[in-house]
């Protein structure tokens, strides 16, 4: 005669473990936008690429031509282009494009707030011609 007691030893140990493990306290789910929370928490996240065009390298020429004119440029020549977002993703503000001989060398996208703090290339300054 077999027993069914090990079986239904092993049933109700299985049955309190899940019992338990879903009345203990939930831990912390998995962020639904992790990209807006980073841009919350830190004022700027690093961006891959924009669109399949423009990612670190790109010619200065090529960002000009793919997201045309920056809405502001930076005294250091860094291009601001401002209301983007993230794709799939609720995370929006400026995104910044940083040169370093012609091409791009950084792309991150800016808090508003932190973006309005950053102080525009001086217009009326006079350009000097270096030999």
């Amino acid at each position: 005669m077999k027993s069914i007691l090990h079986p239904l030893l092993l049933l109700s140990t299985v049955a309190a473990i899940a019992a338990a493990v879903s009345a203990s306290p939930a831990s912390p789910a998995a962020p639904a936008d992790p990209a807006a929370q980073l841009l919350q928490r830190h004022g700027s996240i690093a961006v891959a690429n924009v669109g399949e065009h423009i990612e670190a390298g790109s010619f200065r020429v090529h960002v000009s031509a793919r997201l045309g004119r920056p809405d502001a440029v930076l005294p250091d020549g860094s291009w601001l282009y401002h209301r983007r977002r993230v794709a799939d993703s609720a995370a929006t503000g400026t995104l910044v494009v940083r040169f370093n001989t012609g091409r791009v060398s950084e792309l991150r996208l800016a808090a508003p707030a932190l973006a309005a703090a950053l102080p525009p290339a001086p217009a009326d300054s006079p350009l000097v011609a270096i030999k």
